[in-house]
């Protein structure tokens, strides 16, 4: 029994120092893997896909699969497996079209509703002429990491004489059409004129012709001389649109010029038509005096100032399992600064920007994957993230 006494504590020490050496294990193992995460007070964003040469946007191909297809702003479409592994081939290159000059390169991909039966996808990027193309691809179940590049039927080339403000969100609608954002090609006044469609966001219908019909309940399909895809209009550089995946809402960030950014809402009972007041008011402020009474136009749902931030860059509504403080939640950023932002407030007493976060990174863009989580794309560092854990500013 003596002997047992003496063993006792030596054995209860060894396993205290067990559970101790167990634990500054895990400790180390979680920090190696979050020593790459961007983790601040109320945002914390994890990486999931490295790597990338510039990336514009990732979408999730509704198969099942869980792959991303990641675009490359040079022109190359990847491939990334669940776990964030990089496919060597792309499942497309058009670098040898694609101009990268100024704010051009692939920018938009949006996947057909009936992707399914048909695997069309379909791509937006700016051409060497510097023209903006919408091109339909289909995917063939038999080669599903690489896209036949003689599948391309051309839905929409649209010339440009700018290197700017071309748009290029691809979102297919709640109703089945696919809408698509154009820019005021620098020239401002194209964005009021109705028989012109830059500075729009336009509806169209790849279902039922090709390259497209346009879809009988747009709003000016019988006013003469208007172009009759045009579903919203008077922006500036809608870079980034999205539709709320519970309500159907579609929301629009406008890139401002001198003052001010701006983010829009689109109720989702809309029959389209809005007015979005560029060039004649840059946020809410008139900047054009002969203009300033004129009625009809929607104001934005919150405005502010740069104060070194340079170019609203529109996300989603989050919807996803993994961050609870966020649901219902619009999450949006800034290009310049690595900011990701939120709003909070009424239709009735206005809107307010809530910052969650700065980071180190170029924000480019948002996604949003089949569950409904969100992602910070990195332009400069040519990182995918995803929003993994948060919390609204007290």
């Amino acid at each position: 029994m003596p002997r047992l006494r003496l063993l006792l504590p030596v054995v209860l020490v060894l396993a205290v120092l067990g559970v101790v050496a167990a634990g500054l294990a895990v400790t180390r193992a979680r920090a190696r893997a979050q020593s790459d995460w961007l983790i601040g007070k109320n945002l914390s964003l994890a990486p999931v896909v490295k790597g990338l040469k510039e990336p514009t946007f990732v979408a999730w191909p509704p198969d099942g699969s869980k792959r991303m297809f990641v675009l490359e702003r040079d022109g190359h479409v990847r491939v990334a497996d669940a776990d964030g592994t990089l496919h060597p081939t792309p499942l497309l290159d058009i670098s040898n079209n694609t101009s990268t000059s100024t704010e051009e390169g692939l920018l938009g991909l949006a996947f057909d509703p009936n992707y399914k039966q048909n695997g069309y996808v379909y791509i937006d990027y700016t051409a060497n002429d510097a023209s903006v193309n919408v091109v339909r691809y289909t995917m063939s179940p038999a080669q599903p990491d690489q896209v036949d590049p003689s599948t391309a039927m051309t839905v929409m080339a649209i010339p440009k004489r700018s290197k700017f403000h071309n748009g290029g969100t691809l979102e297919f609608g709640p109703d089945g059409y696919l809408y698509i954002s154009l820019g005021d090609d620098e020239a401002s006044q194209e964005a009021q004129a109705l028989s012109s469609i830059y500075g729009k966001v336009l509806r169209v219908d790849v279902d039922s012709a090709q390259p497209y019909a346009v879809p009988p309940g747009n709003p000016f399909v019988d006013t003469p001389g208007a172009r009759p895809e045009i579903w919203s209009y008077g922006f500036r550089n809608p870079w980034r649109f999205s539709f709320d995946r519970a309500t159907g809402d579609m929301w629009i960030a406008d890139v401002g010029d001198a003052r001010w950014e701006e983010v829009d809402m689109q109720p989702a009972g809309s029959h389209g038509g809005e007015n979005y007041g560029w060039p004649y008011f840059e946020g809410s402020e008139c900047i054009t005096t002969d203009h300033c009474q004129d009625g009809g136009m929607v104001a934005p749902l919150a405005t502010y100032g740069h104060n070194m931030l340079c170019a609203a860059v529109g996300g989603y509504v989050y919807r996803g399992p993994s961050v609870s403080a966020f649901t219902g939640k619009y999450l949006f950023g800034d290009l310049c600064t690595g900011g990701v932002f939120t709003l909070t407030g009424d239709t009735r007493q206005g809107w307010t920007r809530v910052e969650l976060g700065f980071n180190p990174i170029k924000v480019d863009s948002f996604a949003e994957d089949p569950a409904g989580d969100v992602y910070v794309v990195d332009m400069q560092g040519g990182v995918i993230y995803r929003v993994a854990d948060g919390s609204m500013p007290s």
